[in-house]
């Protein structure tokens, strides 16, 4: 997470992207990342990495405090998950009071379980959006260990 989103400035899918590339060239600078989103594109996953002869493809999702995916983006996910790796990371925002309240969190779906996205998958990160360590289990998906 950058400073500022550490200081409280607005957090929204574009400023995570921008933070998830930023680690992502830092830490894995011999892997190729790309962001495919654009407002002419529909269904592709927004960043895709080569590493080690493999792509994997994420699809990233800001849960405030719901998420979904519909129509092509679910339908091309779960082709891509079929031939290669495709998962939803989901940036839970944290609820801090009340009766929904959560923890904030980095949240690794498979495609076909995004419906329950909130009880299935794996936790990344907890009470923090921790960049690292989201880009250490993609590193892991391409068998890296950093």
């Amino acid at each position: 997470m950058s400073p500022r989103e550490k200081r409280g400035a607005i957090v929204n899918e574009q400023t995570l992207k921008r933070g998830l590339m930023r680690e992502l060239h830092t830490a894995l600078p011999e892997a190729v990342a790309i962001r495919h989103e654009d407002r002419y594109t529909h269904g592709i996953p927004d960043l895709s990495v080569s590493l080690g002869q493999k792509t994997s493809w994420w699809e990233i999702k800001l849960a405030a405090p719901d998420c979904e995916s519909r129509g092509v983006q679910r339908y091309l996910c779960t082709r891509l998950n079929q031939t290669s790796h495709c998962r939803y990371v989901i940036y839970v925002r944290g609820i801090p009071k009340g009766s929904r309240q959560r923890p904030r969190q980095i949240r690794i779906v498979k495609p076909e379980d995004i419906d329950i996205w909130s009880h299935a998958g794996l936790v990344i990160s907890e009470d923090e959006f921790d960049q690292a360590a989201l880009v250490r289990h993609i590193a892991k998906v391409h068998g890296v260990t950093l």
